[in-house]
């Protein structure tokens, strides 16, 4: 080729006088710190996710001001921001270690960048893929991180131990003259009728409506013990002899007692109005499907007493009942209550009325006799005879009323407990402002928590840990690079001595390189190369550099 024109370039690379720095590989001076840094962030970011589902598991969603689905979508984000740079800095790494190399082909750099700079490259890499292929691959896959995340924490309802201070209303004893009123006349007073305000209560009994409660200080379910007006019983066992056999012994002789017959269940409730703390319960019946045998006897006394019911409190619905499977033997008595003579208030009883209301619902009776030709005959009176009833197997549909091998279970259990329910509704409707107790409570309350789930979680890391470790490695051999480096376009047309970078320090950083030659004039174009009567395509001076023209071809 002939002489070039005085503006075209040299390959010649002239003496510098300037000072020029030193090559100089070390693993500290070298550490990509900004690239490593960030790989640390990913696991920071990782990490804060994990806090934020462990101490948001199981919490009511009123401690959290914001959602921890937030806290895990800014995690997420910060994850990805952080190992897209990460991957950024480690191409660089990765691209001037493999420059250093022997045996590396432009090619071999090109791959390189352009996996690195391209998905698409990577997807189509086939057996040219390489680790830089592969983490970014993966890497492009991270973003499915979120919607995992998001996953991983959600709404739940939780329940929660704790134990406040409950303050309530509960009578400790019932007013004097507070369920019936006494009719006048000769004879045995009883109560006549009800107040209206044991009227409600009985009424609500009937209904099995909830005891509605003054309390403050249980939000949710709270166990607890209350005193209040209630009774302590005593209960002798007995039995009675009975025969209903009509024959005697020796199968000849009648026996007529059998056609007397025998009372084989009863209930009776009682009280006198002159007594304002004693109530008694007097029951018999048939527990033998024999003909002959004892009848058994239960003569039970209630006396009036403050006692500690064990009770669940709704604090949602403000209402209050006693414990499920407990009995009045869980009751701890506190004191018994004296009687006081009702005679001087003539016209009203403490408990009259409520004997009466027990003797309307439950006094019950079964005579049970034989009637020669017709067999035996048993009749009834009140329900509660017939719901403790044991009828003996038979085919026929009349013969249950014609034997006596009914049967009747033992009521006393079910009927004290329903004295013991009948007084506590009562106690707890008769309270007012003076009743007022403060107890300790178990309180179990149900709210909106937040729960994790720690599946959505782990495959949220699969994909963060496969990106952070398909990136690590290309970290390695940093400490063989000596100076920092880029790809700023810049840094490597210096490493392949473009023209216009010549006399600069080639082994300067881009922002030292820039410093250097940044106000250098340049211009992309054809560049006119006199002798071969062709141009040149390159970057050159300005004043030298003219539109390429369609079609036109270039010397290399």
């Amino acid at each position: 080729m002939g002489s070039q024109s005085k503006h075209a370039y040299s390959t010649v690379m002239p003496v510098e006088d300037t000072p020029r720095k030193l090559w100089n590989p070390s693993i500290l001076h070298r550490l990509p710190w900004r690239g490593l840094g960030a790989m640390l962030g990913v696991l920071a970011a990782v990490a804060a996710a994990i806090v934020v589902l462990m101490l948001s598991d199981g919490r009511p969603t009123s401690n959290w001001s914001l959602q921890p689905a937030v806290y895990l979508a800014i995690a997420s984000a910060l994850a990805n921001i952080f190992i897209h740079f990460a991957l950024s800095q480690a191409i660089c790494v990765a691209w001037w270690r493999r420059a250093t190399q022997p045996n590396t082909k432009i090619s071999d750099l090109h791959r390189h960048w352009n996996y690195g700079d391209s998905l698409w490259a990577s997807v189509t890499s086939g057996r040219q893929m390489n680790i830089i292929a592969v983490a970014s691959l993966l890497v492009a896959l991270v973003p499915i991180n979120g919607p995992f995340l998001q996953r991983a924490s959600r709404v739940g309802l939780g329940r929660f131990v704790h134990n406040p201070e409950v303050q309530l209303q509960i009578a400790q004893q019932l007013p004097i003259g507070y369920t019936g009123f006494v009719a006048s006349g000769r004879g045995r007073p009883y109560a006549s009728f009800l107040t209206p305000e044991f009227k409600n209560i009985l009424n609500a009994t009937n209904n099995l409506a909830p005891i509605s409660l003054v309390s403050k200080g249980c939000a949710g379910e709270c166990t607890t013990r209350v005193r209040g007006a209630g009774f302590m019983v005593n209960c002798v066992h007995s039995t009675v002899p009975f025969d209903l056999e009509p024959l005697e012994e020796d199968n000849e002789t009648i026996q007529t007692s059998s056609f007397e017959g025998i009372q084989a269940f009863e209930t009776l409730f009682d009280n006198t109005v002159n007594d304002s703390s004693t109530l008694k319960l007097d029951l018999q019946f048939k527990g033998t499907s024999d003909c002959a045998g004892t009848l058994e006897v239960r003569n039970c006394t209630f006396k009036a007493a403050t006692v500690d019911y064990p009770v669940v409190i709704n604090g949602n619905k403000t209402v209050i009942e006693l414990a499920p499977s407990t009995s009045m033997s869980d009751d701890h008595v506190i004191q018994a209550i004296e009687g006081v003579d009702e005679r001087m208030n003539a016209y009203r009883t403490t408990l009259g009325g409520f004997s009466k209301a027990l003797m309307d619902i439950y006094k019950s009776s079964a005579w049970m006799s034989f009637g020669g030709a017709i067999q035996y005959h048993t009749t009834t009176e009140g329900a509660t005879a017939s719901r403790y009833a044991t009828l003996p197997p038979d085919g026929s549909d009349d013969a249950p009323a014609k034997s006596c091998s009914i049967s009747y279970g033992d009521p006393t259990e079910d009927l004290i407990q329903a004295v013991r329910s009948m007084m506590f509704r009562t106690a707890v409707a008769a309270a007012n402002a003076s009743d007022l107790q403060t107890v300790t409570a178990l309180e179990t309350i149900t709210v909106p928590v937040y729960q994790s789930h720690y599946l959505y979680l782990g495959v949220a890391i699969i994909f963060t840990a496969l990106a952070w470790l398909a990136t690590l490695p290309m970290f390695i051999g940093w400490w063989h690079v000596g100076r920092k480096v880029s790809m700023s376009p810049i840094e490597t047309a210096k490493a392949f001595s473009a023209p216009m970078l010549q006399h600069s320090d080639p082994n300067a950083n881009v922002d030292e390189l820039v410093k250097e030659v940044g106000e250098r004039p340049v211009r992309y174009g054809a560049v006119a190369y006199n002798a071969a009567r062709l141009d040149a395509l390159q970057m050159y001076y300005p004043g030298h550099v003219k539109r390429p023209q369609r079609g036109q071809i270039f010397i290399g």
